[in-house]
């Protein structure tokens, strides 16, 4: 394996052995999650915009240098700290379509699990809201990766969201309905999480939005 390193403005090649090469790769990923894990407890106690890099370099425990080998910016950070989320967040939408319209317990567990996401990363959902407040770019990223959610759901066919699928007035129509939806349905989650609501509240509104799933359901 080869090894770029840096000094100023030179660089230099080293010949890594296989072992060697792989004890450096290990410990960078060690060194990156410890970045991350601290990231996590820093943007917890302190918002987006007043969390500092120095905070997060002492929290972690390297170097300034270290930090910026593994990322060039706090908003870097903050948005692999949302890569590490949203492949689950992925995963679960990809599980909607095999739903049935009448299996109210099966679309009530989905929505309990979209529930327990939240629960799970409580501070990150912080994070990612504060994110596109501050980060036009970041806000970009989230509605696009809304409209992949839209299209993984709207692939399978058999299923109301596969009328999204296609150019035409019906399809739009559909997919802004799609859309629509799921707004309402992050929320709802979001807020059952956050204990905005009361339990009897809580079951009403998770039982309302579960309604709407079931609308574009298969029977």
């Amino acid at each position: 394996m080869t090894a770029v390193t840096k000094s100023g403005t030179e660089e230099s090649i080293i010949q890594l052995k296989p072992g060697r090469a792989a004890y450096l790769e290990r410990r960078r990923a060690t060194t990156r999650a410890s970045i991350l894990l601290a990231a996590r407890q820093v943007f917890a106690d302190a918002s987006y915009s007043e969390a500092k890099i120095d905070n997060i370099i002492r929290a972690a425990g390297v170097s300034r240098a270290t930090f910026y080998a593994h990322f060039e910016s706090k908003f870097e950070l903050a948005c692999a700290i949302y890569d590490e989320i949203a492949p689950q967040t992925t995963a679960l939408f990809a599980r909607l379509p095999s739903l049935a319209r009448k299996d109210r317990a099966g679309i009530r567990q989905w929505l309990n699990d979209f529930v327990g996401i939240h629960l799970e990363h409580r501070n990150v959902t912080s994070l990612i809201a504060q994110l596109q407040l501050f980060e036009r770019s970041f806000r970009a990223r989230i509605l696009s990766d809304a409209e992949a959610l839209i299209d993984l759901v709207a692939a399978v066919e058999g299923t109301g969201f596969a009328d999204a699928k296609g150019p035409s007035d019906g399809a739009r129509r559909t997919r802004a309905r799609i859309r629509l939806l799921f707004n309402r349905v992050a929320m709802v989650c979001a807020e059952v999480a956050r204990g905005e609501l009361s339990p009897d509240d809580a079951g009403i509104s998770l039982e309302l939005v579960g309604e709407e799933i079931a609308l574009f359901l298969h029977e």
